[in-house]
């Protein structure tokens, strides 16, 4: 009887994760969309995506950009390494600490999935204006703090899914959550994750910042934003989750924002 009650509680938690991924893969397609939505064509543009890793959506981001003057800036020296576009300049850098650029070098500056791994996302914010040429614009994308799962997993005395983690974003308080994220990276369901992230601490989410609070850092800086959307809104199906997440970007589950430098 305990073997048959295991084995439906395996089937259901299958079933639920494959629903979980189902809704968050429309979120990860949606918000590679807006990013490059936000993109205007420029084949002269300079342009720098930060947290490159091996440059599948660098590559994605600079076509819909039209422009081939490209610099992939990652803080793991392995995945620059492992870099799909043998053209583009590969720069390793901490993004944590001044950008080794002059003044005024790049049109477009782009942060998918990177603030949230920096332990200084306004010194960044700032080196991103400094870097910027008068109308440049930078392009992040982050998960939302704010967002309903999260204040749900604190109201259960839990880590809130998206972070701030204490290890890495793979070891989760909720089971579910953490094979949801094992899966993501192909590994084991359990074990120990050092291997994985090896010289890369930059898979635990350090600070995670709230939808408004990230408008705001911006706007502190005298940035003007120009296109602010939440997407996901966990655990509704995908067309109502799309209505919430577009009537409610502060508790969406990630938010990707276009702010540009006016002088």
């Amino acid at each position: 009887m305990i073997k048959f009650g295991l084995k439906i509680n395996n089937i259901l938690q299958k079933q639920l994760i494959t629903y979980l991924d189902y809704i968050y893969q429309d979120t990860v397609v949606r918000r590679y969309q807006a990013q490059q939505l936000c993109l205007e064509y420029d084949p002269q543009a300079m342009y720098m995506d930060i947290g490159c890793q091996t440059g599948i959506n660098t590559h994605r981001l600079a076509h819909a950009l039209g422009t081939s003057h490209v610099v992939g800036a990652d803080y793991n020296f392995r995945t620059l390494k492992m870099y799909l576009d043998a053209g583009v300049m590969r720069l390793r850098l901490d993004a944590n600490s001044p950008l080794p650029f002059k003044a005024e070098s790049f049109t477009v500056i782009s942060a998918i999935d990177v603030i949230e791994h920096l332990v200084d996302p306004h010194q960044f914010v700032r080196e991103a204006y400094r870097l910027l040429k008068p109308g440049g614009y930078l392009i992040l994308a982050t998960p939302n703090l704010a967002s309903w799962h999260n204040i749900f997993a604190l109201l259960l005395g839990l880590q809130p899914f998206s972070g701030p983690n204490l290890t890495t974003m793979l070891d989760s308080d909720i089971t579910i959550v953490r094979k949801m994220h094992r899966q993501a990276y192909n590994l084991p369901e359990d074990g120990t994750t050092i291997e994985f992230c090896g010289e890369e601490e930059l898979h635990r989410h350090i600070v995670v910042v709230a939808y408004r609070a990230l408008l705001n850092l911006l706007r502190n800086e005298k940035f003007t934003i120009e296109y602010a959307r939440g997407f996901g809104y966990y655990p509704f199906p995908r067309l109502f989750a799309r209505f919430l997440a577009w009537v409610d970007p502060w508790h969406a589950h990630h938010m990707v924002v276009k702010a540009r430098k006016i002088i």
